[in-house]
């Protein structure tokens, strides 16, 4: 019995700790003077380092990102 409790209680541990899904809206401007905008906007969303990586992506190619 005790270990089954010691089971429960790590799994409940473990989902306590889950990231919740983070969502940015990330804009960046056309250059191109053919273009049908001038503004491009993206939204994205998830978890952990790949919300994260998702962000740093995007930044790098010159797109500017704010978290919702």
């Amino acid at each position: 019995m005790k270990k089954s409790l010691t089971i429960l209680s790590f799994a409940l541990l473990a989902l306590t700790f889950e990231s919740c899904e983070k969502c940015a809206t990330c804009t960046t401007f056309e250059e191109d003077p053919n273009a049908t905008t001038t503004e491009r906007v993206t939204e994205i969303c998830g978890r952990g380092r790949d919300f994260t990586d998702q962000v740093t992506v995007y930044e790098r190619t010159n797109w500017e990102c704010v978290e919702n």
